[in-house]
């Protein structure tokens, strides 16, 4: 990718993660706190105390000390690049001055305790950056049981980030999905997977296409089907007196009969075979 191509890129990925951000903090109007003024922080000498900028002389404006709360200070700039474990910074603007922004970001695999991603930091009156949440490492919490199936996995209470668990199903049904879930950054799992019934095929009394193939419903064993499977049935042309197909398909133990499709009655498949709507002249060939 061009130079500038990524440069445009940052900005915008930088811009989301400011607005994200944001939207979180304009709840809990965090900018709009400051420390409770402490006289004798340890290892710390607090400048006067002061509610707005008429109070201080000088070059000072009042303005929030991180340890002393609100007191009269000069402007100063924070440092810069600040390492923070587990998660990457970036300034919000090119400046590192009182009151700018820098966004921290977790690295994959942590988040902080509330359970975000990402928060802004403040370039108090002290030089320092206001304290943020630690990142921490994510974990999974046991993968979730899935109906008529089963974990293949060693029981923990918690899985590290990109751990992998695999599934089956239990004898006769389909597995729908991957048979594998992965512990993912946020601490939750993948897409699990689902156990699909088969379906029992709802006639007796004529033929089926199935797997390419013209069957009676007894050729095809225990008259089951694989979810998904498709199966055709023939309908009757009352007009033409000739025969149609009409596709159904099984999903999860159902496999929908057709409206058109009739069944035949004892007599006719015993005694008149070849006029089972399934034997009849396929209206294509009439």
């Amino acid at each position: 990718m061009p130079l500038g191509a990524q440069k445009n890129m940052d900005i915008i990925v930088l811009a989301i993660a400011i607005l994200q951000v944001s939207s979180v903090f304009s709840e809990q109007d965090v900018w709009n706190t400051c420390p409770t003024r402490n006289e004798n922080p340890v290892g710390q000498t607090c400048q006067k105390a002061c509610t707005h900028h008429g109070e201080c002389a000088g070059k000072r404006q009042c303005l929030c000390d991180g340890d002393c709360g609100m007191s009269c200070i000069l402007i100063r700039s924070c440092p810069w690049p600040v390492a923070i474990e587990n998660a990457e910074t970036r300034l919000v603007t090119e400046s590192k001055n009182f009151g700018d922004e820098m966004l921290v970001m977790c690295q994959p695999g942590f988040k902080m305790a509330a359970g975000q991603e990402m928060t802004l930091s403040r370039c108090q009156g002290d030089r320092k950056w206001s304290v943020t949440a630690a990142c921490e490492e994510t974990f999974c919490p046991p993968p979730p049981e899935i109906k008529d199936g089963y974990l293949v996995a060693v029981k923990k209470q918690e899985y590290e980030v990109s751990e992998v668990i695999y599934y089956l199903c239990q004898k006769t049904f389909y597995l729908d999905g991957s048979n594998s879930v992965t512990c993912q950054t946020n601490g939750t799992w993948s897409q699990t997977p689902l156990c699909r019934a088969r379906c029992k095929i709802p006639a007796q009394r004529s033929r089926v296409l199935y797997n390419g193939k013209k069957l009676w419903i007894t050729e095809i064993p225990e008259a089951l089907v694989t979810h998904f499977e498709e199966v055709t049935f023939f309908c009757r042309n009352k007009n033409q007196q000739c025969s149609y197909p009409a596709p159904s398909r099984c999903f999860d133990g159902v496999l929908p009969v057709p409206e058109c499709y009739e069944e035949p009655t004892w007599i006719q498949y015993n005694f008149f075979p070849k006029n089972v709507v399934s034997e009849i002249t396929s209206c294509q060939e009439s």
